[in-house]
């Protein structure tokens, strides 16, 4: 397990291949996958992810990183860094899936406010932005408590979204 960062609670870490099985679980479950743009995840897709964060990993030095818990090092979910291009500009944005038995204990809200911290120190970068379905109330909540503002509603790929963003 390769530690990206910590929280007080949590361990975020590199997505690897012995993840697949744990993976599988988040994005493949209707219910936590709803208000995504890409929808649930077949067993090809869930390969296909781990790839990807790989070579983001390696290219861009973020992407999607698994949420491990400290006290049981039990699998929580994802978090991390994605693009997107919305009307022209190209915005990094946070995004997070949790398991349906880890959410409402606040690992999404401590996951994201370390995100937004690897994007102040790490990454250098001024701002970060955050794309959520404007039906998806707990992430509108997540993202206000750490820290993220209302900037406009728009939409990617026909979807509709609402952009939050946190300035530094």
């Amino acid at each position: 397990m390769l530690s990206v960062f910590e929280t007080e609670r949590l361990y975020i870490c590199e997505i690897t291949d012995k993840d697949s099985v744990a993976l599988r679980l988040v994005l493949s479950d209707p219910e936590i996958m709803k208000y995504s743009i890409v929808g649930v995840h077949s067993d090809e897709d869930i390969t296909k992810y781990i790839a990807n964060c790989k070579q983001q990993y390696d290219t861009k030095g973020y992407g999607q990183w698994a949420i491990f818990s400290k006290a049981d090092s039990a699998f929580i979910g994802i978090c991390g860094l994605n693009s997107h291009s919305v009307e022209g500009e190209d915005l990094l944005h946070v995004s997070y899936r949790l398991s349906l038995s880890q959410q409402g204990k606040g690992f999404a809200s401590e996951a994201t406010s370390g995100v937004v911290d690897f994007c102040k120190v790490k990454l250098k970068r001024k701002y970060i932005s955050a794309l959520i379905d404007p039906n998806n109330v707990p992430s509108i909540k997540v993202a206000t408590r750490s820290g993220f503002s209302f900037l406009k509603s728009s939409s990617i790929q026909g979807f509709k979204v609402d952009i939050y963003q946190v300035y530094f």
